[in-house]
């Protein structure tokens, strides 16, 4: 009779962790699609005959969407739970990637890239709930840091491969786009076989019966009320603006080094690299208690790297930019767990006030490509927008001064 909790216990942690696993599969098909024009922005520019700053456009268009969709998304999240709308989710980004494979001309791809921003947010919500709802307490932490890694890793495959392999065995943009959506359906269909609610969301959907519109409604009113989540919404739309202005040019950052695009492919490829161990390690460490001092940290450093990526060469630009994924990686795992860790939000909220984290941190998503292309255009070169978000990082540093601070555990006692 004695084993028999104990049991219970291994079969619920391997359930999680396959949960877990499944959610990190969908944020890698996430990244592989929003990161897919990245590497291909030169071909595209050339056959499209499109401007820096219309492909600036069209590299912040799915963050434009995103911003209206992302508050309703997460209350949609919350009623319907997390298996429907990731397979939903999953498949949207799928259609938005065979889009981009045969739009003609600008109107075409920016409704293309557009649509992604209906799909993005219910993975971007749903994995950070997924995770709450499975995971309490250190392990919690842990997987906040886990998931990410997904789309890190689908920025490392996309940004490695697509010049480098992709390209060269298609000879064609179009067809290495489809691949990629193919890549994204299949594990729809995968999330869709094994994936499944988690019991604490099967035991609201039957309380939610009893409830009435009035209660529901007051949810997110509550939850918009919540002090405390503000300076996290804040910090993230700077975290946004940043790593979306930073990151979708930095292929081009490199080329304007006279890098080929191979190369330039592949060492944008290693911030993701590095971003999967930082991710890891610095939310497993902020969960111990941390959490204000390691944002205010990352805030100062990420924006340091950022400006040293603009002046430097050499080994030295390959040790910054593998410094500068390290912290910038953990910036977002880091807010969400710092969402799930107020009482206010908790798993059961999580999807309104993630919704509301991401809806206002894609302004920043849509923003920073648009301001980093505008400035290159109107001054011939990267490093004004460079210099631009780090300014911006650094002013971050004020409402990360009123995060609230995170209970120290406490021992456990023998």
């Amino acid at each position: 009779m004695a084993q028999k909790p104990h049991t219970r216990d291994v079969e619920q942690d391997r359930g999680n962790w396959g949960m877990l696993a499944l959610a990190w599969l969908l944020y890698f098909g996430f990244a592989v699609t929003s990161a897919s024009l990245f590497p291909l922005v030169t071909p595209i520019r050339s056959d499209l005959d499109l401007s820096y700053s219309q492909m600036g456009i069209i590299l912040g268009a799915w963050q434009l969407v995103y911003i209206g969709a992302a508050l309703p998304v997460g209350s949609l999240i919350d009623r319907f739970g997390t298996k429907r709308s990731l397979v939903v989710g999953a498949l949207i980004i799928a259609a938005s990637g065979f889009a981009r494979s045969v739009a003609p001309d600008f109107p075409v791809m920016l409704g293309a890239v557009a649509l992604f921003g209906l799909g993005g947010p219910v993975i971007s919500i749903g994995a950070p709930k997924l995770v709450a709802e499975w995971f309490t307490g250190r392990k919690r932490g842990l997987a906040s840091g886990v998931y990410i890694t997904g789309s890190h890793a689908g920025n490392v495959v996309v940004l490695a491969i697509t010049n480098s392999l992709i390209m060269p065995l298609t000879d064609s943009w179009r067809m290495t786009l489809q691949l990629y959506a193919f890549f994204v359906l299949s594990i729809a269909i995968l999330w869709l076989i094994l994936g499944r609610e988690s019991d604490e969301f099967q035991a609201q959907q039957k309380a939610r019966a009893d409830g009435t519109e009035t209660e529901k409604a007051a949810s997110m009113r509550d939850i918009i009320g919540v002090g405390a989540i503000w300076p996290v919404i804040i910090i993230g739309f700077s975290g946004f603006l940043a790593s979306h202005g930073f990151r979708s040019w930095l292929p081009q950052i490199f080329e304007a080094k006279g890098m080929s695009p191979s190369t330039a492919g592949f060492l944008a490829a290693v911030p993701a690299v590095t971003g999967m161990i930082g991710s890891i390690i610095i939310v497993r460490i902020a969960s111990e208690g941390y959490r204000k001092q390691m944002t205010i940290g990352l805030l100062f450093g990420v924006g340091l790297t950022i400006s040293l990526v603009g002046m430097l060469n050499g080994p030295w630009l390959v040790a910054i930019v593998m410094i500068q994924g390290f912290g910038a990686a953990a910036l977002m795992p880091l807010m969400m767990n710092t969402l799930m860790e107020i009482p206010e939000v908790g798993a059961r909220y999580l999807g309104v006030a993630a919704g509301l984290y991401f809806s206002i941190g894609e302004i920043g998503g849509f923003s920073g490509p648009t301001l980093v292309g505008f400035l290159a255009d109107a001054t011939g070169s990267f490093l004004a927008g460079i210099f631009a978000l780090t300014v911006i990082m650094w002013l971050m540093i004020i409402p990360a001064l009123r995060l609230r601070e995170s209970p120290k555990p406490v021992p456990a006692q023998r």
